[in-house]
């Protein structure tokens, strides 16, 4: 078995590099890749620790890169495996997306506050850690019973995704748009290649699009991506099955991982997700090095 969409402490993840290697010996995954948003310092600290001491199995580079598709005007996820981490990381000292991410919090807490949500007015962006805005504005207003109603009110469930459902739903008054805010899908897929990796769509199924499948057909054919994620924790066999199908008909790549982001969702364990996921060695081995 084995887990190629990971998140630790370098993001929004609440396990830090060392209990991720030890939890995946215990789990006994054959591979792993830290796939942080926006950043790569996992693998600064993977460098300077003996990974034996923790972890037996093979780990590959990773990084989950955030971009928009212009085509739906759609933010979308885009994982990176197998590349030179120095290069990415000079790509993104360049691009601080954390920055923009101050500013999104500011937005979110000015409509709570218009809206009478309870929350710490205080709370910031971390700008040393990959931590989105609408997670933790999540994390704060999840505090207070109260706000439920008021959420619910405004067409707003706070037990879902909130960023997707909240933040990124033109439809709703915490919507922003992110366009301007993030390059287009052929710079983050021409970095990849350039430090030597292969680029993949994150969780197709998550975006919340009236046709996944159109959607990720029009990335295949406008841009250079080399695979899909297909195995998800949160995707039934018929997703799975459907985007294996499309990745055969174009000749792309497979990958898969749970999307572990320990306490931050509690419901989806390492190497397993919600306990039904079991991506292969198998499933990757056309693209995995040797």
């Amino acid at each position: 078995m084995i887990d190629l969409h990971i998140h630790t402490t370098y993001s929004d993840g609440t396990y830090s590099v060392k209990e991720i290697l030890k939890e995946a010996q215990e789990k006994k995954l054959e591979v792993i890749s830290i796939t942080d948003h926006d950043n790569v310092k996992a693998y600064k600290e993977i460098g300077k620790i003996d990974v034996n001491n923790f972890y037996s199995g093979k780990i590959i580079t990773g990084c989950e890169f955030k971009c928009v598709l212009p085509e739906y005007n759609l933010p979308i996820e885009i994982l990176g495996y197998e590349f030179e981490v120095s290069i990415v990381e000079k790509f993104l000292d360049s691009h601080n997306n954390m920055e923009k991410q101050s500013k999104y919090l500011e937005h979110l807490k000015s409509v709570g506050k218009r809206i009478g949500l309870t929350f710490d007015e205080n709370i910031k962006v971390n700008l040393e850690r990959a931590e989105y805005a609408s997670l933790i504005f999540e994390r704060e207003i999840n505090k207070y019973e109260k706000n439920k109603q008021i959420l619910l009110e405004n067409g707003i469930n706070i037990t879902t995704n909130f960023y997707r459902d909240a933040q990124s739903n033109k439809n709703s008054i915490f919507y922003i748009d992110e366009k301007n805010d993030y390059v287009q899908p052929d710079e983050i897929i021409d970095l990849i290649h350039k430090a030597g990796g292969k680029s993949f769509l994150a969780h197709p199924y998550i975006y919340r699009v009236n046709n996944v499948l159109e959607m990720a057909q029009t990335l295949i054919n406008n841009y250079n991506i080399d695979g899909l994620e297909c195995y998800y924790s949160l995707f039934t066999q018929q997703q799975t099955n459907d985007l294996v199908e499309l990745c055969k008909k174009n000749k792309l790549y497979r990958s898969g991982g749970t999307d572990f982001h320990g306490d931050n969702k509690t419901n989806i364990q390492l190497g397993n997700g919600i306990g039904n996921l079991n991506v292969r060695i198998e499933n990757v081995q056309e693209w995995l090095t040797k």
